[in-house]
């Protein structure tokens, strides 16, 4: 049975503020773990008053400590901001203190709502960095693991602090790009289908099909993340999904042309097709359930990432509790732990 997780993205809810997103994090995550469910992941984002998470590790902080069974991480770090070496860093403090639970998802973009050079500066991200993501991720593993290419110039450096179990690393992604670094590297590959159009399928066959088994997998893995919504009923989940994105949108409307008012009609039609995009998995319990089946069954998932799609805590929670009563097993066994030393 393929096992389900929670990715949540601290979106500020229109009118809140993002003291309170991030506090709704937190219910989530706790709502999470009592359900039963494997992970829950955070994310990166910067220059976006709608999101409220802009430091993964430090939430991650929060969460692992205000949690119980659940493993906690990052969907993900943007590893193109940061130098490998301050993430490796970050994350074996936290696998230290949080009994080995935590994941390192890695992705290559900013975080951010543009790629504009201001953004990169104030990052210091040097402009270089995009296209160095597979060798910045090589430079995390070998912090983490003790495995370096050949002659790498920091493979003397030591890693504090030490771990006898470092956390699982996870390259995200949408397309085939980030998918091939994966595969070269036997990693599992995190597949942002949450993202709508930005998502290409073909990614996946190109992960598996050139997927190089290592010590860090010996066989292909992949995580789907999906929006959800789940209510008593079809009908209800359909209200809810309609209010939310609609709240969701005039939300976006406003902030990106404020003082304009759009026609009835016209927000009407932007917000169904805002609603296709977004591949909304929605319905009762039942009707979720085998949404997410059939999706997994597509998508060749070996574990579903939800995306619960709600303006409140309360409503991701619900969401949460009742697509986990509808599914047989919400966790699954990990991946084999990989030891940092050969």
């Amino acid at each position: 049975m393929v096992s389900l997780s929670v990715l949540d993205v601290a979106l500020v809810a229109p009118g809140g503020t993002a003291r309170q997103a991030l506090h709704d994090v937190v219910a989530t995550a706790v709502a999470a773990d009592t359900c039963g469910y494997h992970r829950f992941w955070v994310a990166e984002h910067h220059n976006s008053p709608r999101c409220a998470g802009s430091s993964p590790a430090v939430l991650i902080s929060h969460i692992a400590a205000v949690t119980r069974r659940i493993r906690v991480g990052s969907g993900g770090v943007m590893l193109t901001n940061h130098a490998p070496l301050t993430v490796a860093e970050q994350f074996a403090v936290l696998q230290s203190l949080h009994d080995d639970r935590i994941d390192l998802g890695v992705g290559r973009a900013t975080g951010g709502t543009d790629s504009s050079t201001l953004l990169d500066r104030a990052l210091r991200r040097p402009p270089q960095a995009r296209a160095e993501f597979p060798q910045l991720l090589d430079e995390l593993v070998g912090f983490l693991y003790g495995r370096w290419p050949g002659g790498h110039e920091f493979q003397e450096l030591e890693l504090s602090p030490a771990l006898p179990v470092p956390p699982g690393v996870f390259v995200l992604g949408t397309s085939e790009n980030g998918a091939r670094v994966a595969a070269a590297r036997g990693l599992p590959f995190a597949y942002g289908a949450h993202l709508g159009p930005k998502s290409r399928p073909a990614a996946l066959d190109r992960y598996r099909s050139a997927f190089t088994p290592g010590p860090l997998g010996a066989s292909p893995h992949v995580i789907a993340s999906v929006n959800v919504q789940c209510a008593e009923t079809d009908e209800e989940a359909e209200r809810l999904a309609h209010e939310t994105i609609t709240a969701r949108f005039r939300q976006k409307h406003t902030a990106t042309s404020p003082g304009v008012v759009l026609p009835e009609a016209r927000e009407r039609y932007l917000v169904g097709r805002m609603l296709d995009d977004m591949q909304l998995v929605r319905g009762a319990p039942a009707t979720v359930a085998a949404g997410l089946q059939r999706l997994g069954t597509a998508l060749g998932a070996d574990e579903i990432m939800l995306v619960p799609y709600d303006i409140t805590a309360e409503g991701r929670a619900r969401t949460l509790r009742l697509t986990a009563g509808a599914w047989p097993h919400p966790t699954a066994p990990d991946r084999p732990a990989v030891t940092s030393q050969t």
